[in-house]
């Protein structure tokens, strides 16, 4: 493996001192770069662009650099690329405007691994014309979203089908190109947000199928900055009556210039991963991605196997296809105690809001507060696995 974690791990000024960061699934930490970019903007005082101005200039640079590197990150063209303030706002954005040509009686499919922001704002639109939600079910036991329900989903009628890249929670990688393959064949769009894919899975709009791709950079190691891709020809074919300011036109209020440079920078530390990586960005990130994923395969299999061999503790989910996330409850405790006992141990994990609330309803973790959940980075090592397994065993009382 040509990805060196030694290196990697210098990188982030906030790891170490004996802290096991393993709450990235919902906050990675940030490399140097990023906050070196985002400092170094903010000292340039950045404005919006669109003015003569020389802030105005710089930051109108900015926006075109960060919509290059979403481009190479996901294989679009900037002009495809969105930007926003974060991928809810995003989300709802493109809800109402796909929305204006709906019918009564018209469908969407929604589908319950999907996050909050990606399943309110077309339950919204959907009840504002008459159309009629659909939902895909995953299986309980894996946490998979089983593609053949949708020969069932998908109508005549469907105007639009959601789906999940990777699962935050489960882990979970559906079969998106199954489910594209199904859409397009009605004439409907498929939206895919590419969840906790990023930074484990190389990600291509053309491969997935997807119409519209959204991601959130702090995923990544990213500001909190969010972004949609389209298709090649998509925004246009939105609103038609206007085609010399895209992708603008479709950003609603102000940009976050000042973050905009971190986000850059978080798309290239994605592709300098792997230090032996050559070509082009786009080539570089494709290459990195492949190598930490491995990486990560081989952790993960360690971590999921030491969890699963505790007393008193339920894993959520065995997908087959996966990103290195995990999911857990500990009979006789709280997540919040969970997470409590382990901090005191300095194991950092998540037990708060996750924003994915029908996937924990229909696995009845919500009446226990929710879970404790937890995964890799390409800076995690066994070494933080272990640490995370001696605190567990801890509270368990298996040692």
């Amino acid at each position: 493996m040509s990805v060196d974690v030694a290196r990697l791990r210098g990188l982030y000024p906030t790891l170490g001192a004996g802290l096991a960061s393993l709450d990235g699934p919902f906050g990675a930490l940030h490399p140097e770069t990023v906050v070196r970019a985002i400092i170094t903007t903010l000292r340039r005082s950045p404005v919006q662009p669109g003015s003569h101005s020389a802030r105005s200039i710089s930051a109108a640079a900015s926006v075109a650099s960060a919509r290059a590197a979403v481009g190479d990150l996901l294989g679009a063209t900037p002009d495809a690329v969105v930007l926003g303030a974060d991928l809810a706002t995003l989300l709802s954005r493109f809800a109402g405007l796909l929305a204006a040509d709906w019918q009564l009686g018209d469908e969407v499919v929604l589908n319950r691994l999907d996050h909050d922001a990606n399943i309110r704002p077309w339950m919204a639109a959907a009840r504002a014309v008459g159309a009629s939600v659909r939902w895909a079910e995953f299986d309980v036991e894996t946490g998979e979203l089983p593609d053949w329900q949708y020969d069932g989903l998908i109508t005549r009628r469907t105007r639009l089908v959601s789906v999940p890249l990777a699962n935050p929670v489960t882990g979970t990688v559906p079969d998106v190109r199954a489910v594209a393959d199904r859409a397009h064949a009605v004439g409907a769009l498929l939206l895919v947000d590419s969840g906790a894919a990023l930074p484990h899975l190389p990600v291509d709009l053309a491969e997935l199928g997807a119409d519209l791709l959204g991601i959130s950079a702090p995923v990544f190691g990213g500001p909190s900055v969010g972004a949609i891709v389209a298709r090649p020809g998509l925004l246009a074919e939105m609103d038609s009556d206007i085609d010399d300011d895209i992708p603008e036109r479709f950003e609603l209020g102000a940009l976050p210039v000042e973050l905009l440079d971190g986000l850059t920078a978080a798309v290239d530390h994605l592709a300098d991963l792997d230090e032996a990586a050559t070509g082009s960005r786009r080539r570089r990130v494709l290459t990195s991605l492949q190598g930490i994923g491995e990486y990560e395969h081989d952790v993960y299999l360690y971590l999921d196997e030491r969890v699963r061999a505790l007393p008193r503790i339920t894993v959520i989910g065995s997908s087959t296809d996966r990103v290195p996330v995990l999911a857990l409850t500990v009979d006789g405790h709280t997540p919040a105690e969970v997470g409590e006992f382990l901090a005191r141990r300095r194991v950092s994990v998540w037990t708060g809001r996750t924003g994915m609330s029908q996937l924990m309803k229909t696995v009845g973790v919500d009446e226990l507060g929710g879970a404790v959940h937890l995964g890799l980075m390409p800076y995690v090592t066994t070494r933080e696995v272990d640490q995370l397994i001696e605190a567990l065993s801890a509270l368990v009382g298996a040692r």
